[in-house]
C-alpha cells in the first residue's frame, strides 16, 4: 500500500514561482537531511532570503532498512522511494536528489522512472573526483567508509583496488564506522565525532589516495573538520551539484 497519495492539483503555481525547486528525498536519516539542508543554505551564496535555493523536502523516514534489503536481494525500498521522488515530481520540484548514500543502490531505477533530473551523489561524487585528481575513482587507493551493504555493492568503485588484498583491518575500521553512524542515528552527536576523529586517523594509517564518506551519517559527523584533506565528504559535494544544477536552470 502507498504510504504517499500525490494529487493532480496539488501544486500551487503562485507558490513555487518561476524556477522550480530541488526536491529532496530526505528522512535516511533524518539528522543526515537536516545537514544536507543546513549546507545548502550556507554555501548558496546568498545575500538575501529571495536569493537561495529554494526546495521542497519529504522527509519520511518510514522506508524499510535499506542495507538489510540490499543484503537479502529485496528490492522494497525502491517503491518507496519512487514513491517519494513521484511526489516532489508532481508538485512541481525541477530535480530530486538523494541524501543518502546507501539509496544509491536503486539510482539507476530512481533517474529512469523521473521525468526531471535526478542529481545522483555518486555520480557528481565520480566526477568531481576525476576533476581533482585527473583519473577515475577506479584508479585510486581509495578507502571507502559505510554500510556494510554499500561497501559490497561498490558504489564508489572498488575501494580495494590497488590494495595487494584485503588487509584484515579494513574489517576493523568499517566496524568502527557503523558504530559512528549509529551513534548519530541515537542522536548522540558528541560521541559520534570523536569517534569519527579516530576513525579516520586509523583509516589513515593505510595511507589510502583518499577517503571517502560513503554514508552521510559519517559526513555529519565530520562537521567539515577534514575539509581540504584526502576525506571525501559526498554530501558535501551533492550539496554544490545541486547549487550549480539551480544557478543554470
Amino acid at each position: 500500500m502507498s504510504d504517499i497519495k500525490p494529487q493532480a492539483d496539488a501544486r500551487p503555481p503562485h507558490i513555487i514561482g518561476l524556477k522550480k525547486p530541488l526536491g529532496v528525498v530526505g528522512g535516511m536519516g533524518s539528522l543526515a537531511t537536516a545537514k544536507f539542508l543546513q549546507a545548502l543554505a550556507q554555501k548558496s551564496g546568498a545575500d538575501r532570503d529571495q536569493d537561495h535555493v529554494p526546495f521542497i523536502t519529504l522527509s519520511l523516514p518510514n522506508i524499510s532498512d535499506q542495507s538489510h534489503a540490499i543484503s537479502i536481494g529485496s528490492n522494497a525500498p525502491l517503491g518507496q522511494l519512487l514513491e517519494r521522488a513521484k511526489w516532489l515530481e508532481n508538485v512541481g520540484c525541477g530535480a530530486i536528489a538523494i541524501p543518502c548514500n546507501t539509496a544509491h543502490f536503486w539510482s539507476s531505477e530512481i533517474a529512469n522512472a523521473l521525468t526531471i533530473k535526478f542529481i545522483s551523489i555518486v555520480e557528481v561524487t565520480r566526477d568531481f573526483i576525476r576533476q581533482n585528481n585527473g583519473t577515475d575513482i577506479d584508479n585510486l587507493r581509495t578507502i571507502v567508509l559505510g554500510m556494510k551493504a554499500s561497501i559490497q555493492e561498490k558504489l564508489y568503485g572498488n575501494s580495494t583496488a590497488g590494495w595487494g588484498g584485503v588487509d584484515p583491518g579494513f574489517e576493523v575500521i568499517q566496524q568502527d564506522a557503523v558504530s559512528v553512524i549509529d551513534e548519530v542515528k541515537r542522536g548522540n552527536i558528541g560521541r559520534a565525532r570523536f569517534k569519527m576523529a579516530l576513525l579516520v586517523a586509523r583509516t589513515r594509517s593505510f595511507k589510502p589516495d583518499a577517503i571517502i564518506l560513503g554514508c552521510s551519517e559519517l559526513s555529519l559527523a565530520s562537521r567539515d573538520i577534514f575539509k581540504g584533506s584526502d576525506v571525501i565528504d559526498p554530501v558535501d559535494i551533492l550539496v554544490d551539484a545541486c547549487i550549480s544544477w539551480f544557478r543554470e536552470t
